[in-house]
């Protein structure tokens, strides 16, 4: 089956203190239930399973360490609800509001846990700032505009000069802030979930399962050993058909993101905006979400890849790095200027699971399996809820969240791989495009 490869460079997760050494798997290894996948689903799901079960064992199984996969790849964005100006009208406005009661769920979860646990994660309630710089991005904010105001969202619009004392940019043109929303290291956040699973989880890394064995029990095979259960919840997302699940159902995009070294502190005064950072959303498809960290650094994702390979495709890599400083000096021309420049330290890829019409796949799946796959770019504050929302409906706990994650649709069946990609390549080849956002 295809495992996790992803190249040892994901900045988020560089730039944090060595973890402490990995449980890995070995012999075997019984237990009622087992959660695949240590995203921030699976750290949810587990979570939840053993605040239902206290007295029973849960195992957690990772494929890598804990943040360094997908879920640690991100742009660091808890979102509070998410959507595309392009998808306003809403085809389903009371669909919309469950989406964003969930984000919403997700939001407030992660919030109370990086609170409790006192997780360092840069944790950051900012909000978000959609930003625009050519007419279809425009085009989009108006869109964004309407979609709020339909959700009753609070919204603040900001004009040229007013985007540019936030970012320290003249590229915009204008934006729309929105509160609600987290900033943080993704990484940092896992590896802090990971680090404070109550007792009754037994979490095991750079454990990939190589086999899955379907019957009364269930055996996951690994290199070393194997883990024996009746109950498998699978967090797994674009690994899942690998497992025989979901076949039909997701295109793996991959997104391409670089993050710089610190900027001096005479940078900092020389580019000015907003010291405590900051998080930009494009208003169009292919534009570049770009971060200010605490710290400092500038982070730009843009650029996209196919499948799970092109997670380390060293002339991808290369090629989102060059479009990355590009984007970078298109925002703040005077790091130009700088002796150096804003040098890139870490570039690096992660892989989404997209389903065609944001459906997700949720639920029992068959006897004794139990799943959550199907991010679409949300998975932050949307995974954390439906990892929760998933236990909750294992031990039959109801409530309104889990009300409005059983509104979501299964995906769209997705036709076969060839003919996917191609599809999947065009939209790509439009995104890239988005010159003028980028």
């Amino acid at each position: 089956m295809q495992l996790p490869s992803n190249a040892p460079n994901n900045g988020w997760y560089n730039v944090l203190s060595d973890p402490a050494p990995a449980r890995q798997v070995s012999g075997t290894v019984r237990a009622p239930w087992v959660v695949l996948g240590g995203g921030l689903t699976g750290l949810s799901a587990a979570r939840q399973l053993a605040t239902h079960f206290p007295n029973e064992e849960i195992v957690l199984i990772e494929a890598e360490r804990v943040g360094f996969g997908t879920s640690g790849r991100n742009s660091g964005f808890a979102l509070d609800n998410f959507f595309q100006g392009d998808e306003v009208p809403f085809v389903d406005p009371e669909l919309a509001k469950s989406q964003m009661r969930l984000c919403t769920g997700g939001l407030n979860l992660l919030r109370k846990l990086v609170k409790e646990n006192d997780i360092e994660c840069g944790w950051h309630d900012w909000g978000k700032l959609h930003v625009s710089a050519g007419p279809d991005g425009a085009m989009g904010l108006e869109g964004l505009k309407k979609g709020y105001e339909m959700l009753d969202k609070e919204i603040q619009e900001l004009n040229h000069d007013e985007v540019e004392a936030v970012t320290g940019s003249k590229f915009y043109t204008a934006g729309l802030k929105c509160k609600g929303t987290a900033l943080m290291n993704p990484a940092a956040l896992c590896r802090g979930l990971g680090d404070t699973l109550p007792p009754n989880v037994t979490l095991y890394e750079n454990t990939p399962v190589h086999r899955l064995e379907r019957g009364q029990q269930k055996r996951l095979l690994t290199t070393n050993g194997e883990v024996v259960t009746d109950q498998l919840i699978l967090c797994t997302n674009v690994f899942s058909p690998a497992l025989g699940f979901a076949k039909s159902d997701m295109v793996p995009i991959v997104a391409f993101a670089s993050l710089t070294r610190p900027m001096t502190a005479l940078e900092q005064v020389e580019i000015s905006g907003d010291s405590n950072g900051f998080g930009l959303l494009p208003t169009t498809h292919g534009g570049s979400t770009v971060r200010r960290t605490p710290d400092s650094r500038i982070l730009v994702r843009n650029t996209w890849g196919y499948g799970l390979k092109d997670v380390s495709h060293p002339a991808l890599l290369a090629r989102a790095q060059a479009n990355h400083i590009d984007s970078i000096k298109k925002r703040w021309p005077k790091f130009q200027d700088f002796e150096m420049g804003l040098e890139i330290e870490h570039t690096w890829g992660g892989v989404l699971g997209v389903t065609r019409n944001n459906g997700h796949v949720f639920g029992q799946i068959e006897n004794g399996i139990w799943g959550s796959i199907g991010c679409n770019a949300a998975n932050v504050a949307r995974g954390t809820m439906s990892g929760a929302l998933l236990a909750d409906m294992i031990v039959g706990k109801t409530s309104d969240l889990l009300t409005d994650q059983q509104k979501i649709p299964r995906p769209k069946w997705m036709p076969p791989g060839p003919v996917r990609k191609l599809a999947a390549l065009y939209r790509i080849r439009n995104m890239d495009k988005s010159i003028a956002e980028r």
